[in-house]
């Protein structure tokens, strides 16, 4: 399997005089661009696609061979939330406050409507797999649902009342808790202040992760798909670290991931049934989307 990964990746491979034969990482977009610059993960790429899907909300996909030989797929949402018609939301199971799982794309259609369209969303906060409780600070429209189990899970992402992105931790959430719209819960801390936190877990799986710019109004989330060797393989915290900060984030941290990581769009604007379109391939069930508890859309309010 091996050997034909590198095949793979050697053909599409340069040879200069020198003998030697040399990667090539042709990125064709903005994003593939900064992920090939400023990190040393990708070797050569399949595919690099953006979309437009609204006004200040970018979907881009990547299909690409590590520099280590194995195949990978990453998914990477732009959000400008200083377009004052895009906002980024809490989604909960059945649009309601109480503990369940359901698809993203189902909960989608729960908080689809004229003046609130839903452009695409991704999984969010890490949940009691038996009491669907989520864990961590949870917030929807401005109320405060739950902070449970928030010794275990102390980071959070929250959008704030003046539409400004949040990554924190309950140290900070006193001074804090007053101006927040939006947030979910999250695990390990990825980056502060603009450096990689150096990190033990070596483990390498489906991952969700988000970052916030310097300026706290640029919102990149990252899934990236793994344990499916000929497709996608997964990413250790340190690599999915080396992205945020290549896309542009100051701070980032790890939502809940594994067969949870979900990353879906909206394909028509029409209010049509099948218009919620999952891009990535969960790991669970072939490729089918689990329920999960919280998540976040990217809402218009036009």
């Amino acid at each position: 399997m091996l050997l034909l990964a590198a095949a793979m990746i050697f053909a599409s491979c340069s040879d200069d005089n020198d003998g030697r034969l040399h990667l090539e990482a042709n990125a064709q977009t903005v994003v593939g661009k900064k992920l090939v610059e400023n990190t040393n993960l990708i070797a050569t790429i399949s595919s690099d696609v953006t979309s437009t899907l609204a006004d200040g909300v970018t979907a881009t996909e990547i299909e690409y061979f590590s520099m280590t030989g194995y195949a990978m797929h990453a998914f990477i949402f732009e959000v400008d939330l200083s377009n004052s018609n895009i906002s980024l939301e809490v989604s909960t199971p059945y649009n309601k406050n109480t503990p369940a799982f359901q698809q993203m794309t189902v909960q989608a259609t729960y908080e689809d409507a004229e003046g609130h369209k839903v452009w695409g969303g991704v999984n969010g906060a890490f949940c009691n797999t038996t009491t669907a409780m989520p864990y961590g600070v949870l917030y929807k429209d401005g109320a405060l649902i739950s902070t449970s189990n928030s010794d275990a899970y102390p980071n959070f992402f929250a959008v704030t009342k003046e539409k400004t992105g949040l990554i924190a931790n309950m140290d900070t959430y006193a001074t804090v808790k007053g101006d927040i719209q939006e947030a979910v819960g999250g695990g390990v801390m990825l980056v502060r202040n603009g450096l990689a936190i150096n990190q033990t877990d070596v483990t390498i799986n489906p991952r969700t992760c988000i970052g916030v710019s310097s300026d706290k109004k640029h919102i990149y989330i990252l899934v990236v798909d793994g344990r499916n060797y000929h497709y996608s393989n997964g990413m250790m915290y340190s690599e999915l670290a080396q992205c945020m900060l290549a896309l542009g984030a100051e701070t980032a941290m790890n939502l809940d991931g594994g067969g949870s990581s979900t990353f879906f769009i909206r394909n028509t604007p029409d209010f049509t049934e099948g218009r919620f379109v999952v891009r990535n391939w969960p790991s669970d069930n072939g490729g089918m989307q689990r329920g999960v508890g919280p998540g976040l859309i990217i809402v218009s309010k036009k």
